[in-house]
């Protein structure tokens, strides 16, 4: 039986379009549209500052550095967080139904910046009691450290724990740890994929 519902940020709760800061970078870099597109390429930077080993300071400078961007960290960072679309995928009423029944956690691959930005923009991620950040517990899906600091946090037993990832190797790392996992399309797969699970769904 179902007692923990686990929810990826990033994809399944907010929407994102990461082509959207590509304009703003272009006006501000000294480096071409191509240019810009093929420092992106190398996530290294991103992933330090996800798994929480860049400050943002570090990032801030790694960052204007790769891309010659001569910008304030303000400039910077609301530059970095612009990606986010103003419409969440999930309804907040949705979640709180599902909180009524079942204890709520968030799991995600995100840093600093895009989390403070999230938490102050789009309210509907506080009925979620726990949160699971990457940047805070030093190690990214789909790692399987990561599931298990979930599954404890969690404090039930794999399989009564639900979760939904919109990525395939996030969801089959979740399976391989013993949860209940989904690969997320949108509102309406979760409820049937939810349904499925036995989780009662208004």
């Amino acid at each position: 039986m179902i007692k923990v519902i686990c929810l990826d940020m990033g994809k399944v709760i907010i929407d994102y379009d990461p082509t959207i800061p590509l304009a703003s970078l272009g006006a501000c870099s000294a480096l071409s549209l191509p240019e810009i597109k093929q420092v992106l390429t190398d996530r290294e930077p991103l992933l330090l500052f996800d798994r929480g080993h860049y400050s943002r300071s570090d990032f801030y400078r790694t960052m204007c550095a790769r891309l010659r961007l001569d910008v304030s960290t303000e400039e910077f960072e609301q530059l970095w967080t612009s990606l986010f679309l103003p419409e969440p995928l999930l309804a907040e009423s949705f979640l709180l139904s599902l909180k009524r029944r079942y204890r709520l956690l968030m799991l995600s691959n995100v840093n600093e910046v895009h989390f403070e930005f999230i938490w102050k923009n789009y309210p509907l991620v506080r009925h979620i009691e726990d949160r699971l950040l990457s940047y805070e517990l030093g190690c990214l899906k789909p790692e399987p450290s990561i599931y298990r600091i979930a599954i404890d946090r969690a404090g039930v037993l794999p399989e009564e724990i639900f979760f939904a990832d919109d990525r395939p190797e996030n969801v089959e790392a979740a399976r391989q740890a013993g949860i209940v996992a989904t690969c997320f399309q949108s509102e309406r797969q979760l409820k049937l994929a939810l349904g499925r699970a036995g989780v009662v769904v208004e």
